[in-house]
């Protein structure tokens, strides 16, 4: 099976551009594999990992300013983009069949390849942080890897009441098309790549529209978003099944003896519906997780709030790292 056929990264890992936030392709060991990573500064670092793993609707990472603000207090920012999102082939279709999604191999083929890619770069004390749909690998990938010591789960979809907090509602109805059935999957697709090339801030101002922590966050980073949604046009329709069928349906009742297993928090914003902050507080209790409100931001709530992510890092990270 090949996913790729690029030449292999250098061992130093140097970034492919002059850009902080440059990524680069990483083949993992021996195999045809390959995932776009950004580490900030182009080098890993003695500072601690801060381990980002891309959620669908942002497969970029996050901004310099962040990135600087999690530098200075000790954190090297290490993003993942997924397969499917840029330049790298999606999981095989068998995979990311109706069947598969059900058994939920893509989330543990993904969660796979990312412990692999981080003994590839040969990280430690490992902080993960998991945006939105990426939130189940990172919980399989939690209890793979022995290095991950502390994961935060931002915005996480398990909660019962997402359908009542997607807005617009025109959105809404597109993403209920696209996870019911694979025709009305193509038209939802077709219907969103036509909205992006139009004006894909539109769309990113529209999606955040219940905070204005998410608004400011896109409107201080247009390029991002504008290359946010160019690379969202080129998604494969699979791979936008896939992605939202397991985070809305098919992977959203968590095992609370395993999440208490884990050292881990989530991290969620208050500008959003009263009804979903009862039903994230509920489920986080159900889970034995402690959960930290941001007073800004919602589905970018870690980029909005980096003071208080940073206080979640290091008020419940058990592991102490000499940097």
């Amino acid at each position: 099976m090949s996913w790729g056929n690029q030449e292999r990264v250098a061992p130093s890992w140097q970034a492919q551009s002059a850009d902080m936030r440059g990524l680069q392709r990483v083949r993992l060991g021996d195999t045809s594999i390959e995932l776009e990573v950004m580490i900030h500064g182009g080098t890993v670092s003695n500072l601690r990992p801060l381990l980002i793993i891309n959620s669908i609707e942002f497969p970029m990472p996050p901004s310099h300013a962040f990135c600087e603000k999690m530098r200075q207090a000790g954190y090297q920012v290490v993003f993942v983009r997924r397969p499917g999102f840029g330049h790298t082939r999606s999981l095989p279709n068998i995979l990311m069949s109706k069947q598969g999604i059900e058994q939920h191999a893509p989330i543990a083929t993904e969660a796979a390849l990312i412990k692999l890619l981080i003994d590839n770069l040969r990280l430690k004390h490992v902080c993960l942080l998991g945006l939105g749909t990426s939130n189940s690998i990172c919980l399989r990938l939690s209890q793979m890897s022995e290095v991950i010591d502390f994961t935060v789960f931002s915005n996480p979809l398990f909660n019962p009441a997402i359908w009542d907090v997607i807005r617009p509602p025109w959105l809404k109805r597109m993403i209920r098309q696209t996870v019911l059935s694979k025709s009305g999957l193509k038209i939802a697709v077709r219907g969103l790549r036509a909205v992006l090339r139009r004006d894909p801030i539109w769309f990113y101002r529209q999606f955040a529209q219940k905070s204005t922590g998410d608004i400011a966050y896109v409107d201080a980073n247009i390029m991002d978003f504008r290359n946010a949604g160019k690379l969202l046009q080129q998604l494969e329709p699979d791979l936008y099944f896939y992605e939202l069928r397991s985070a809305l349906i098919d992977d959203t009742d968590w095992n609370p003896d395993v999440c208490r297993s884990l050292n881990a928090a989530i991290l969620s914003g208050t500008e959003t519906t009263e009804k979903w902050k009862a039903s994230i507080i509920t489920e986080a209790a159900r889970l034995g997780l402690p959960i930290m409100f941001a007073n800004s931001g919602d589905l970018f709530v870690p980029y909005a709030s980096p003071e208080l992510l940073l206080e979640v890092l290091e008020t419940h990270s058990m592991e102490t790292v000499a940097v």
